[in-house]
């Protein structure tokens, strides 16, 4: 008989297993798995973008390249502003942040404060980046250049780059005009942050160098450096170059600008000379003197601050003048034009004109004198006559449409209106009411009237062209150095004069006589050209002292003119004796000597 199996009851566990438990062990496994997921999409997708590029500087740095700023030059291709390598020492904050023991050590061999360096690393920082490279040091000598170079193993985060830098080789003729380049200050980093520029860059601050900026300034470019773990640099990567800025072709001619400077100077006396093309408004010579070295700029800025001389003011388009008789061919258009003299009118001039109790002078007693003569021997007392005739209201009309009481417009950022004075304006200023003796002093460029020697260049350079007024410009033509395209500069017309033909043969044949026999600048005159000029004698006080100030205006040649000038000389006493020379060796130059130095310049 079989054996029945034994079995046995299964028994139950003694602990049920809690279920629920378990399903929260699930839940929280999930989770975790789910905040996993969710932080690698994170990091992945919305913060990629910035984690990939501070990998890819933990292997790479990016040194910003400075693109060299255009060349400034001459009409005749001499180079005035062009540019020189210098050595920088920069460091990149990341790595002095991971390597603090970094900056105390470059600060001593700098010779800089340690502290000092920080807290300009922690306003890079915060205005820049901390992974754009922060400059030290520019401009480093060989000496210091060596120091740093054999601690470089020890000095992570420190690196020595070149960059190009302005450098002018105008002879310290051409301070007034050029201007200069200066680090970007805060507030202009600010505005033009959006434009691309940097923290570290150098930007024009006043002249050519600023109306220009955009156009001289380029495009930097980029270089990678690989480096290792310590941020020391191993090799050169990818590189983008930079595009240099532009070339400005002025219409100046340095050749012409050398010999007003060298006259100028010859007097011992401070001034200014302009040069304009009066068929076009190019500026061909622009002096203020004394001037000084651009490139000592920054050494010598607080000298030049307190120079009694005040070469920082640009006599030439900020400061104005009376201006003395160089304004009487004003007068004359004012009396012309009004038809209250004609070029047959005749006074007689006692050498004084009396005004009630007062006597208003006149350099010499001419006797019975005509319009001619009266502008070649520059009477005051024959325009003591038209001012009376034509009244000031006239004068002031005529004398604005020369130009005179506006800025001209030329292309650097600042210039004097200079002061017309006029009843109205005697009144609104509360000086009182305008007086026949105004009326007297203005029709000689004496009294209130300001004018500087650029608006003068520009008034004489309508006078010679037929009644355009121009507006006086350095740039004839921007060139793009890479592509060889030269983008003229258009000349522009502020206004015309509106005188009759007759009336500006008549002016311009007075001023014809002022340089031949008998007339004021007769000293000047150079056979084979034909010069039209007007001297002119301002009373002035410089630092409390009354002097004279000369003036001479002219151009040449008077059928077919090709140079319009204006001379200053403070102090220099007449017109015919101080400034007229000075004019006389420009003409020299312009017409007999140029084509000589400008042939020897292109060998």
């Amino acid at each position: 008989m079989a054996e029945k199996p034994i079995t046995s009851p299964i028994e139950a566990p003694e602990h049920a297993p809690d279920l629920r438990r378990l399903r929260l062990l699930y839940g929280i496994i999930f989770l975790l798995l789910l905040a996993i997921v969710a932080r690698l999409w994170y990091l992945q997708v919305v913060e990629g973008k910035e984690l990939a590029e501070q990998c890819r500087n933990l292997q790479y740095k990016h040194i910003r390249r400075i693109a060299p700023r255009g060349l400034i030059e001459d009409r005749n291709g001499y180079i005035l502003a062009a540019n020189r390598l210098r050595y920088i020492i920069s460091i990149f904050p990341d790595d002095i942040r991971k390597h603090p023991q970094t900056l105390p050590r470059l600060a001593e061999l700098l010779h800089l404060s340690a502290s000092d360096l920080q807290n300009q690393l922690t306003k890079w920082v915060q205005q820049v980046s901390r992974y754009d490279p922060m400059p030290i040091d520019k401009d480093v000598d060989i000496k210091t250049l060596i120091r740093v170079e054999e601690e470089s193993f020890d000095l992570p985060g420190v690196f020595i780059t070149r960059e190009p830098v302005r450098y002018y080789s105008d002879d310290g003729l051409c301070s007034s005009f050029l201007g200069i380049t200066r680090p970007i200050t805060s507030e202009l980093y600010a505005r033009w942050k959006s434009r691309g520029y940097h923290m570290d860059d150098l930007v024009g601050i006043f002249g050519l160098e600023r109306t220009y900026e955009s156009v001289l300034r380029g495009q930097a470019g980029e270089t990678d450096y690989e480096t290792d773990a310590r941020g020391r640099i191993l090799g050169q990567g990818q590189e983008i170059p930079p595009i240099p800025g532009k070339t400005l072709k002025l219409a100046l001619d340095f050749g012409l600008q050398k010999v007003a400077a060298q006259a100028l100077e010859d007097t011992g006396h401070h001034g200014a000379v302009v040069a304009l093309d009066p068929n076009n408004g190019g500026v061909l010579a622009f002096v203020s003197w004394p001037s000084y070295d651009l490139n000592q700029y920054g050494k010598i800025y607080s000298k030049l601050l307190k120079d009694p001389a005040h070469p920082l003011i640009n006599r030439a388009s900020d400061s104005a003048f009376a201006c003395g008789s160089t304004f009487k061919p004003i007068t004359a258009t004012a009396g012309l034009q009004s038809g209250v003299i004609t070029p047959q009118t005749q006074f007689y001039c006692p050498g004084y004109l009396r005004l009630g109790s007062r006597l208003f002078h006149c350099d010499e007693v001419h006797g019975t004198t005509g319009f001619y003569r009266a502008i070649g021997a520059s009477c005051n007392v024959y325009f003591f006559h038209v001012g009376l005739l034509a009244g000031p209201e006239a004068i002031v009309a005529w004398a604005k449409r020369y130009g005179l009481g506006s800025r001209t417009g030329i292309d650097i950022p600042t210039e004097t209106p200079g002061l017309l004075p006029s009843p109205e304006w005697k009144k609104k200023t509360g000086r009182g009411p305008w007086y026949p003796g105004d009326t007297l002093n203005l029709s000689i460029g004496q009294g209130y009237l300001r004018v500087s020697p650029l608006q003068l260049a520009d008034y004489v350079a309508a006078i010679a062209n037929g009644g355009t007024l121009w507006r006086p410009h350095f740039v004839n033509a921007i060139i793009d150095p890479i592509t060889g395209r030269v983008q003229p500069v258009e000349p522009k017309v502020r206004g015309q004069i509106g005188f009759s033909p007759a009336t500006r043969q008549a002016i311009v044949q007075g001023m014809e006589m002022a340089v031949q026999p008998g007339g004021t600048a007769a000293g000047i005159a150079i056979p084979g050209l034909s010069i039209a000029g007007k001297t002119g004698t301002a009373q002035a006080y410089s630092q409390g002292k009354k002097e004279d100030n000369a003036f001479f205006i002219c151009f040449a040649p008077v059928q077919h003119p090709r140079i319009a000038i204006a001379v200053m000389v403070e102090g220099g006493g007449y017109g015919a004796q101080a400034a007229a020379p000075i004019a006389q060796k420009m003409l020299l130059y312009y017409f007999f000597h140029r084509s000589q130095q400008v042939a020897l310049a292109h060998r």
